[in-house]
C-alpha cells in the first residue's frame, strides 16, 4: 500500500487491483476477514446477525449470481455469499453491545471529568475504554445491577450475625442504672463501660462468622487484640446519633451513653476529636451501618494495621497470614459490589475514597486515646481483664 505524505499528514492511498470476493467489484481492502468492497462490507455489518431466517431466496433456490449489477437483488444469496467466502461476524457489534459501550464511554467521561475537574478537553486525558479492553457490561436503564446469590447469601448471613452479637451480650447487671447512679466519671468508666461492650459483642459477631471460626486460636486473638480499640470507635459510629450527641445500640435495650461524657472522662478536645471521627466514618458510609458492619471485618482481618511502632507493642506474625489476606480480600470485594449496586458505580468510588480515609483517620484516633489517656498507671489499674488485654497492657 502506497502512502502520500501532504501537508504534514499521511494520506493512505487505496490499493489497486483488488477484487470483491463477493461481487467481483473493485475492492478497498480486508473487511471481516476477507476482501469486499465498500458496498459488500456495509451490507454484511447490517445483515450479518439477521439469523432468524428474515432473507428468502424467491428466484433460483439459493442459487443467484451475484455481481456488481445483480448484488441488491437477492439479499439472501448475497449474504449466503458472504459467510460462504469466509466473511465474520463476531467483530459487528449488536444494537445492545453499541448501547453499552456507549454507556462505558460516557461513564470514562464522568469519571474523568470527577477525577480532573480542571481538564479543558476530553482529549487531554487518555480515553479509558481505549486502553483497556472493552468487556461487555449490561446497561443499567435495560438490566439493573443485582447482586450475585453467593454475595445476596453472605451478606445475610453478616446481619444475622451482628444482631445476634447484640442479642447474645448485654451490660453488666450493674449498668442499666447509668446515667442516673452510675456516672461516667473517668478515663477507665469509659474504657470497662461502652467500650468493654462494643468490644465483646464485636468478638460475639466474628464467632458467628465461619471465616473467622476457621482461623486457628493464635491468629484469632491475635487479630482481636490489636483492633479491638479500632473497632469500638466504628461499632461507637453504628450506634451515635447525630441529633442528640448520644449513643445506643439500635435493638437493644441499654441505655443510653451520652457524648459529652466524654468530656468528663477524657477532655474537650478529645470528646471533639471522637465525636468527629465517628461522624466521618457516618458520612464516608452514607449512614449505611450494613457499610461499617463489613468495615469492621475489613478491620479485623487487617493484619498489620496497628499504628504502634514500639518494641514492647510490636505486632507478632500471624501463623497463617495467606488465610487472613484472603479473608480480608473477600470481605472487601463484598463491601465493593454492595456499595456498586447500592449506590452506582461513579458514587462508589467517591464512597470507597472517604471510607477509606475515615479508616486510616479512626486507626489514629485509637492510637492517640490509647497513648495520652488510657496507658496510664492510675488507669491500667482499674481496667478489667478484656480491656486490658485489648489496650495492650499487660
Amino acid at each position: 500500500m502506497e502512502t502520500n505524505i501532504k501537508m504534514g499528514t499521511i494520506v493512505r492511498k487505496k490499493p489497486d487491483g483488488l477484487i470483491c470476493s463477493i461481487c467481483d467489484g473493485p475492492a478497498h481492502g480486508y473487511n471481516f476477514d476477507a476482501i469486499t468492497c465498500e458496498s459488500c462490507k456495509a451490507f454484511f455489518r447490517r445483515n450479518a446477525l439477521k439469523t432468524d431466517g428474515k432473507f428468502k431466496c424467491r428466484a433460483n433456490d439459493g442459487q443467484c449470481l451475484i455481481t456488481i449489477t445483480t448484488r441488491k437483488r437477492c439479499k439472501a444469496c448475497r449474504l449466503s455469499k458472504c459467510f460462504a467466502k469466509g466473511m465474520r461476524a463476531d467483530g459487528i457489534l449488536t444494537d445492545e453491545e453499541r448501547i453499552n459501550k456507549k454507556l462505558k464511554i460516557e461513564e470514562n467521561r464522568r469519571l474523568r471529568r470527577m477525577l480532573y475537574p480542571d481538564s479543558s478537553s476530553d482529549a487531554e486525558i487518555p480515553d479509558i475504554a481505549s486502553i483497556q479492553p472493552v468487556t461487555k457490561i449490561e446497561p443499567k436503564i435495560i438490566i439493573p445491577m443485582v447482586l450475585s446469590a453467593v454475595d445476596s447469601a453472605k451478606i445475610e448471613q453478616i446481619r444475622q450475625a451482628y444482631q445476634d452479637s447484640i442479642r447474645l451480650t448485654s451490660l453488666p447487671s450493674e449498668v442499666p442504672v447509668y446515667p442516673y447512679s452510675a456516672r461516667l466519671n473517668a478515663a477507665w468508666d469509659m474504657i470497662n463501660l461502652p467500650c468493654n461492650l462494643h468490644a465483646t459483642r464485636s468478638i460475639t459477631y466474628f464467632k458467628l462468622l465461619p471465616e473467622f471460626a476457621r482461623l486457628n486460636e493464635n491468629d484469632k486473638l491475635l487479630l482481636v487484640k490489636f483492633n479491638s480499640f479500632t473497632m469500638a470507635h466504628v461499632r461507637g459510629a453504628m450506634n451515635y446519633d447525630v441529633k442528640t450527641d448520644s449513643y445506643h445500640e439500635r435493638g437493644s435495650d441499654d441505655c443510653v451513653f451520652q457524648g459529652k461524657d466524654l468530656i468528663q472522662c477524657y477532655s474537650y478536645d478529645q470528646y471533639v476529636k471522637s465525636t468527629r471521627c465517628v461522624c466521618r466514618l457516618l458520612e464516608a458510609a452514607q449512614n449505611d451501618r450494613f457499610i461499617l458492619q463489613i468495615l469492621l471485618l475489613l478491620i479485623l482481618f487487617s493484619k498489620g494495621s496497628f499504628i504502634c511502632t514500639y518494641d514492647e507493642n510490636s505486632e507478632p506474625i500471624a501463623q497463617d497470614s495467606l488465610t487472613i489476606y484472603h479473608t480480608q480480600n473477600i470481605f472487601a470485594k463484598l463491601l465493593w459490589n454492595y456499595i456498586e449496586v447500592t449506590y452506582g458505580s461513579v458514587k462508589s468510588i467517591e464512597i470507597w475514597i472517604k471510607l477509606m480515609s475515615a479508616t486510616m483517620e479512626t486507626h489514629l484516633q485509637a492510637f492517640n486515646t490509647l497513648n495520652t489517656y488510657i496507658k496510664k498507671d492510675n488507669v491500667a489499674d482499674h481496667l478489667v481483664p478484656l480491656m486490658k488485654s485489648v489496650m495492650l497492657i499487660s
